[in-house]
């Protein structure tokens, strides 16, 4: 009896152990339609220190765009490109974590039928999390917005934009937790355009109505600097990519005579003589 006692006892540390949490904290908060016309998902977390480093593996959705692990402060952040890779249907993004406090940013795209929308959020993880948060935007730009956890908290922020959290207590490792959610955009927009013309409304109406000095301004909200920064960068790959896309289908020149004015040329040049495109 006293054998078959201490195995209980000893399987049920190893247990405990074996799931206990590297996570300080973990949120999840996805935004749709706020700084582009897709959905953009913030993950947070705080790791212990006695967990560093940390193999980080993550499922992203299967139309990702684009991935960036950000760690340092707000202020001066330091921003890194990180890659996915598919197995099988399901993407990944795989990291070693050696930063106390991260934040990950996952764009992707949101299916579209006219004004409907319609988005998703699969979360697996390779480790447990005593609790995490799921946190989803309701735009500003959205009617009629429909949110699969029938429990769910609801509150706003200091812009008065709704969202909607639901808590997952004792998550354990690489179970899958799916949340999704549909809503119309009549206005064809994004969140932070409506969010700005309220504020600029705000503005001229204290402004027709006091004549002292305004020093209203559209309050950073976190982390309203980095998702700036970040922006810019997805941004910039989306040109590259266009531009890139655009020479490789531009036409050659034909025979002895330039595509772009017609002008006779010489079969050795790269550039036209009388234009100047390059041949």
């Amino acid at each position: 009896m006293k054998k078959y006692f201490i195995q209980f006892i000893s399987c049920s540390l190893f247990t405990i152990f074996a799931q206990s949490s590297p996570f300080k904290s973990f949120d999840i908060v996805i935004y749709p339609e706020y700084y582009f016309s897709g959905v953009m998902a913030e993950i947070e977390g705080e790791v212990y220190d006695s967990s560093l480093p940390l193999d980080f593996k993550l499922q992203v959705p299967s139309n990702t765009d684009s991935v960036f692990y950000v760690s340092g402060d707000s202020e001066t952040p330091t921003i890194e490109e990180t890659n996915f890779s598919n197995q099988g249907e399901v993407s990944f993004i795989n990291k070693l974590v050696t930063d106390k406090k991260f934040r990950i940013f996952i764009f992707y795209g949101l299916e579209k039928n006219g004004i409907g929308r319609s988005g998703a959020f699969d979360f697996q993880l390779n480790h447990p999390i005593d609790e995490a948060h799921i946190v989803v935007q309701e735009p500003l730009v959205s009617s009629n917005f429909i949110f699969s956890e029938q429990i769910h908290e609801d509150f706003k922020d200091q812009h008065g934009i709704n969202f909607k959290r639901i808590h997952i207590n004792n998550y354990t490792s690489n179970a899958v937790k799916n949340v999704n959610f549909t809503y119309d955009n009549p206005t064809q927009d994004i969140s932070i355009n409506s969010l700005q013309k309220g504020i600029q409304n705000t503005q001229n109406t204290t402004a027709s109505q006091s004549a002292g000095p305004i020093r209203h301004k559209l309050p950073l909200w976190q982390p309203l600097v980095v998702l700036g920064f970040v922006s810019v960068v997805v941004g910039a790959m989306f040109y590259r990519q266009m531009k890139s896309e655009t020479e490789n289908t531009k036409p050659k020149a034909k025979g002895n005579f330039c595509i772009e004015c017609g002008n006779k040329i010489n079969p050795k040049a790269k550039f036209c003589a009388n234009c100047g495109a390059k041949i």
